[in-house]
């Protein structure tokens, strides 16, 4: 009777220990999972609203200015990764990829005369949607009841962002929505709309 009470004893211990290292073992699961959370969160908090990856490298082109010296562009942009007469080539990144900004510097005057950057490209262009963008009424440029930049801002709700300059003051906008409708409209230094192209 004796061994038979010794042996249920021994039995409960050993149920009891494995029990309690059972639940230390979820207990620390949990915690990687919740560790592994939290990551993913930081993560999340990196992408855009449309699944796009925000990058610096819109942020530095949107420093630039016509007119700036090239040491200016240089301490924006960092050196260029190559120079072709006045063409001057930066890469920075946007929405995760690698994206060849280009910059013209006049030779005489030492002066930057253009700014261009491909962020319409479907490889870009998700960084730059917006929810509150809407293209539903770009028949009108077609119209023409659309007919300069402010007309473009009320009627797609949204500012758009410029991604290209030249010294004579054309300037080149784009919009993207959410389902990947996007718009580029240049529009000459008056404001009035040049041409447009996007697929909606």
């Amino acid at each position: 009777m004796k061994t038979n009470s010794k042996c249920t004893r021994f039995v409960s211990l050993l149920l009891i220990l494995l029990t309690i290292f059972s639940l230390a073992g979820c207990a620390r699961k949990d915690s990687k999972d919740q560790d592994s959370t939290h990551v993913q969160g930081n993560s999340e908090e990196s992408k855009t609203q449309s699944g796009g990856v925000k990058s610096d490298g819109y942020d530095k082109f949107s420093k630039l200015k016509i007119g700036m010296t090239k040491s200016e562009v240089n301490a924006i942009l960092g050196e260029p990764a190559k120079v072709d007469k006045a063409y001057y080539y930066y890469d920075i990144t946007v929405n995760g990829q690698d994206l060849e900004l280009t910059v013209w510097i006049d030779a005489t005057s030492g002066l930057v005369t253009n700014l261009y950057g491909d962020f319409s490209n479907d490889k870009y262009r998700m960084e730059f949607a917006d929810s509150a963008t809407d293209l539903s009424t770009v028949s009108d440029l077609d119209s023409g009841k659309i007919d300069n930049y402010d007309a473009c801002k009320t009627a797609f709700k949204t500012p758009g962002f410029l991604i290209s300059i030249d010294e004579d003051g054309v300037k080149e906008y784009l919009w993207v929505n959410t389902d990947d409708g996007h718009m580029t409209v240049t529009f000459k230094a008056d404001g009035s709309v040049k041409t447009y192209i996007g697929v909606c």
